[in-house]
């Protein structure tokens, strides 16, 4: 069997050439889904299907979910998380700030991911054995900087929490540089690579938070979720995920 990390390095390729091919065809069919800026496209669908045809025709006995629908059961406590475009809004826009990710969980933990940005043409890697790297250079975590010298990624949209004034005020007064760019997995692979600090988001959906989180594990940093209203994923240096704990709003 070939390794997880191989695997999901080609169905994110994959993802990408179906993304691409269906924005070059034209008519992408784009409609909104939670809220206007949150858009789905032909596009994201074409992705996750290359994708999920991938996985499922290399690991039939694991479960796979996808941002899109793409679903599949499984015992033995795999699961494959699929992102066919992370950043819809940016590919739509022309905004070379989006990526394709894919990761997998055992037994509810981030174990492996890999993240392609094709703006930049970026593979990143991480899995058991594998510590992370991009573009098979090796990769880390920024330790060192404090909050106030840091620049911590963020995305606030409105169905994800009611608290997002408290969060931008503290954020905002603490933190050195803050980042909304839309594309939150791409943010997570950058933190892996040391060049985000840290990063925080409430109730983050499972195929936004997967991947990313096991590159900064693999990373030597920190990938956890709080318990709570909204629950906030929060990752980055040991110490500034320690700090963030003590800002993010909860109930």
């Amino acid at each position: 069997m070939r390794h997880d990390v191989d695997l999901a390095a080609r169905a994110v390729r994959a993802g990408a050439e179906a993304a691409l091919a269906a924005a070059r065809e034209g008519g992408l069919e784009i409609e909104t889904k939670l809220s206007a800026a949150d858009l789905v496209s032909r596009a994201d669908t074409a992705a996750e299907a290359a994708i999920a045809a991938l996985i499922r025709a290399e690991r039939p006995d694991d479960a796979l979910l996808g941002e899109e629908g793409a679903s599949a059961a499984g015992a033995n406590g795999r699961r494959w998380l699929v992102d066919g475009i992370d950043g819809t809004f940016n590919f739509l826009s022309g905004i070379p700030h989006w990526c394709v990710a894919v990761g997998l969980e055992e037994h509810g933990e981030p174990v492996a991911g890999a993240v392609f940005d094709p703006s930049a043409g970026e593979l990143f890697l991480a899995g058991p054995g594998r510590p992370t790297t991009v573009d098979g250079a090796p990769a880390r975590v920024r330790t060192g900087r404090a909050l106030e010298q840091a620049g911590v990624a963020t995305y606030l949209r409105e169905d994800k929490s009611r608290d997002r004034d408290a969060w931008l005020a503290r954020i905002v007064d603490r933190a050195g540089v803050v980042r909304a760019g839309g594309a939150g997995t791409l943010e997570l692979a950058w933190l892996a690579a040391g060049r985000v600090d840290a990063w925080a988001q409430p109730n983050v959906s499972a195929w936004d938070w997967v991947p990313g989180a096991a590159l900064v594990r693999h990373a030597g940093g920190v990938a956890t979720v709080l318990d709570g209203d909204p629950a906030w994923h929060l990752a980055g240096s040991p110490a500034l995920v320690a700090e963030l704990e003590k800002l993010v709003p909860r109930r």
